[in-house]
């Protein structure tokens, strides 16, 4: 018996959009672009870029904003995937025990959750 492999960060391409806009999401749920560093080593100076060109990921607040109340109005379900998959993801079984559901539950709540938002036209 072998168990199926899914992969949670394959996104259909006609979801492309909605999911990167949920990724800015996540990270604006997560604080920004703000590094979680202990306080012992706030004043530590960062290591050198590796390229001096390279700029730091920024988070659109605004679209942020329209993303969170969209997804506070999706169904419970649907809504706790996608918290779980931008949010604050954990093990996929944790997950799965949480919604009481299988991988492959898990996988078409996420895909279902995103598509509720893109038809909603948010």
């Amino acid at each position: 018996m072998t168990k199926e492999q899914i992969d949670f960060h394959q996104v259909e391409p006609h979801q492309r959009d909605i999911d990167k806009r949920l990724q800015n999401w996540g990270k604006w749920c997560n604080g920004g672009n703000a590094p979680a560093v202990s306080p012992m080593f706030r004043m530590v100076p960062p290591p050198p870029r590796v390229r001096a060109d390279e700029k730091p990921l920024s988070v659109d607040s605004a679209d942020a904003c329209k993303i969170a109340k969209a997804v506070a109005v999706l169904p419970p379900p649907h809504r706790a995937a996608v918290n779980w998959a931008y949010v604050k993801p954990t093990a996929p079984v944790k997950a799965c025990r949480a919604l009481g559901t299988t991988m492959a539950g898990l996988a078409l709540l996420l895909r279902d959750g995103r598509q509720m938002l893109i038809n909603r036209q948010v």
